[in-house]
């Protein structure tokens, strides 16, 4: 397994990777493909100068990816990890993990990484709390009116305290 941070010029394979997750999983996020799907080169060009995108490849195929967010006003020595998806022929094969430890190497200044997750999603929660991710007791509801909340869960950096 390779993994490789992208810039912003690689913005067509996070999108089609992105595009892939929101098939795969509707339901484990927010966005919805069809908004997501008419989001154009300056926009994705946009996240580039926001988030730091993360991949996994087999060969050529990418099989993982995450986004990791500078969220403003919360301490520079914290993460929001965003756009999680590992291609379902390789989950519980340590993809998810690399990536984290491939964020952590190339943004060794963060000591703390959050992510929330959907209540309703008990399969990425575990997912998280295997690699070592645990709840922070916050949660938020979705502003899209569903009434369907998010809780958080923090990892702190290995080797490093949060």
């Amino acid at each position: 397994m390779e993994l490789a941070t992208l810039d912003a010029d690689d913005w067509p394979i996070a999108r089609e990777v992105r595009l892939r997750a929101l098939k795969d999983s509707p339901s484990a996020y927010i966005s919805e493909y069809e908004d997501e799907v008419a989001v154009g080169e300056s926009g994705w060009r946009e996240r580039f100068t926001r988030m730091r995108w993360v991949v996994a490849r087999e060969q050529a195929r990418v099989i993982g990816l995450a986004s990791s967010v500078r969220v403003d006003g919360r301490p520079p020595y914290e993460r929001h990890v965003e756009s999680v998806w590992v291609d379902p022929r390789h989950r519980r094969t340590g993809v998810l993990r690399a990536i984290f430890g491939h964020l952590t190497e190339v943004e060794p200044d963060v000591t703390e990484w959050r992510v929330w997750v959907l209540d309703t999603n008990a399969v990425a929660r575990q997912v998280y709390e295997r690699i070592g991710f645990s709840p922070t007791g916050e949660w938020q509801p979705l502003s899209d009116g569903s009434g369907r909340l998010e809780i958080r869960l923090r990892l702190d950096a290995p080797g490093r305290p949060g």
